[in-house]
């Protein structure tokens, strides 16, 4: 049975097609040796905020409830939520949105939502019925929110497909949803028949208005509000006005409107040629995402915020051999980073039951006569890593650093409200090919090959404004090559393939910042570090392995801390006290004597 989902085909732009047709993956590679400087920023440099939800999470609607026959994503989402300290941000939608209805006398059953009722694809409408969120409410972490896309080609009854289901979501969620989304990839409407051939953001914008008072008149107790835009058409190929500029211009601006989004699928799955080589090309992705300055630009204009509302690596589910493997996880945390220097400050990754763009397969399923298992996918550890990234107690900030950034590699530092460098984060995107870890069970074989020679090897050294013996914790997230589809980790940090519980805790290296406050590290090609103060890992939850405590190890001379359920900064200060008591008390006693 084969798997389908929003089939676009979006041009892509000039350096990343001539990479495509070249077949040539680059001809340059990370130096081996890497220095570079970190100034404290000027007071009026522009640090833009992390988002706690900074990687959230796009699923089909009807998919939802299929997620929950496994834990997979739920202790994913725990995971993620124990390190941000807030729940995830779902985005229910996709092209499914746009075939929903809701009736309150629907009798399907929770369990029959569960079962994939509604096959792969969806064909003719999805009608959805008050079990439908008995069938996923409360399976996840705690505080996941949710936005929800309502239907806007279903003119019938005056709109009563999107009217009577946002009805539904708002009566079932409640204070669990966020925002509501009118129409998915609505600038599509025209070129598939759905709506007059010239139409344009002008002349949806009585419809969409229509709809929005409708739910609000309907929710008096609850002020409604939306995310707008939703576009297929990435930022460098917009159509007539369905852009941020453009659907401002026309009047999608209110109180009601914080949110604007637009979607991005860097490739087509759907048609044409398909290669790993752009997602291990920092020049490329800062290229494409670039272009969303205007969006973010023109969000912020009206005080609203700007999401990529739909992405990942290749449309129509992913592929094979370029979406299940390591390169799609370091692909994810430059993507997100980079993101966010240029004030994006959400990105939602879609995902479906057995897409191999998914973090997780949550069921086992049937393809092209291969049969293939739940499981986790490198993309939920990409997720993982910036979970860690965000985690800190206050709010977090961050830039790229200057002279740290090339074709092969990026780097990114992250500051505090008072301008104190937190963290670096650097990313060796050079690629290197394993055949260890080269298949998964939960998606398709591809060919597995192997780069010749031995794996390069980085020399990084950071100028920091960093104290000289401060402890410092360096996380890797790391795998046997680019190309692997399994046996990838966050510093042995690992999850359950059966259910994603925590099956191996992270284990920090420790190393000090040098008299002259240079941080040094040693970076694989096709590896990711982070770099932070110890003391801020002791100051945050992280998730451990049940029952697990914290210990130490030295491993030529390093020293390897493995994180344990015992591990907290109110145990340490503790251990501290009774550290100086002692040695006040042997003081005395010399003393005396």
């Amino acid at each position: 049975m084969k798997i389908f989902s929003q089939c676009q085909f979006q041009p892509l732009p000039g350096s990343l097609l001539l990479l495509l047709l070249s077949g040539s993956l680059r001809v340059t590679a990370i130096p081996s040796t890497v220095n570079i400087e970190i100034p404290v920023p000027a007071k009026d440099a522009l640090l833009r905020s992390l988002d706690r939800n900074l990687v959230s999470w796009s699923i089909q609607n009807r998919d939802l409830p299929m997620f929950t026959r496994s834990k997979l994503l739920e202790n994913l989402f725990k995971a993620l939520a124990t390190n941000i300290g807030i729940g995830q941000s779902v985005r229910l939608g996709g092209g499914e949105s746009d075939k929903t209805t809701y009736g309150s006398d629907i009798t399907i059953t929770a369990d029959k939502y569960r079962s994939g009722y509604y096959g792969a694809q969806a064909q003719g409408n999805v009608t959805l019925g008050p079990n439908y969120f008995a069938s996923f409410k409360e399976k996840y972490a705690p505080d996941t929110r949710y936005i929800w896309c309502l239907n806007l080609i279903n003119t019938t009854n005056k709109f009563d497909a999107a009217i009577s289901t946002a009805a539904g979501v708002l009566e079932y969620l409640g204070d669990e949803l966020d925002l509501f989304e009118i129409g998915n990839e609505a600038d599509f409407y025209g070129s598939k028949g759905f709506r007059d051939s010239e139409w344009d953001a002008s002349m949806m914008l009585p419809e969409w208005n229509y709809i929005a008072d409708e739910i609000q008149k309907n929710s008096p107790n609850k002020t409604v509000r939306f995310m707008a835009g939703g576009f297929a058409n990435p930022a460098y190929i917009v159509t007539k006005d369905f852009d941020i500029p453009g659907i401002i211009a026309a009047g999608y601006q209110s109180s009601r409107i914080p949110w604007y989004s637009m979607h991005l699928y860097p490739q087509s799955g759907c048609s044409g040629a398909v290669t790993i080589a752009p997602l291990l090309e920092h020049n490329t992705l800062s290229d494409i995402l670039s272009n969303y300055i205007p969006q973010v630009a023109a969000a912020e204009s009206v005080g609203a915020q700007f999401a990529i509302g739909e992405t990942n690596t290749v449309s129509c589910v992913g592929r094979p051999g370029i979406s299940d493997t390591f390169a799609a996880a370091l692909w994810l945390v430059d993507y997100v980073l980079f993101a966010a220097t240029i004030g994006i400050r959400r990105v939602y990754f879609h995902a479906t039951t057995t897409g191999s763009y998914s973090p997780v397969i949550p069921i086992n399923y049937s393809l092209d006569s291969g049969n293939y298992s739940t499981g986790v996918l490198p993309l939920s550890y990409g997720a993982y890593f910036i979970s860690e990234v965000l985690s800190f107690n206050d709010t977090l900030l961050i830039m790229q650093i200057e002279g740290g950034n090339d074709t092969d590699y990026s780097s990114y530092s992250v500051w505090d409200e008072t301008n104190k460098l937190r963290k670096i984060v650097f990313i060796n995107l050079q690629s290197h090919n394993s055949s260890t870890g080269g298949t998964n069970p939960a998606t398709p074989d591809t060919e597995v090959y192997s780069s010749s020679g031995p794996r390069p090897s980085t020399r990084v050294t950071v100028a920091t404004p960093w104290e000289p013996g401060q402890e410092l914790s360096l996380i890797r997230l790391q795998a046997p090559g680019s190309n692997s589809k399994s046996q990838v980790n966050v510093s042995s940090f690992t999850f359950s393939e059966k259910d994603g519980s925590v099956t191996n805790n992270l284990v920090d290296t420790i190393i000090t910042v040098k008299d002259n406050g240079n941080v040094e590290f040693d970076l694989l090609a096709s590896e990711a570090v982070l770099v932070q103060h110890y003391s801020d890992v002791l100051s945050n939850k992280h998730p451990t392995k049940s029952g697990s405590k914290a210990a130490d190890s030295t491993v030529n001379g390093v020293v390897m801390r493995t994180r344990g359920a015992n591990m907290s900064i109110s145990s340490v200060l503790v251990l501290d006290m009774k550290i100086m008591v002692s040695a006040i008390l042997v003081s005395a006693l010399l003393a005396f004597i």
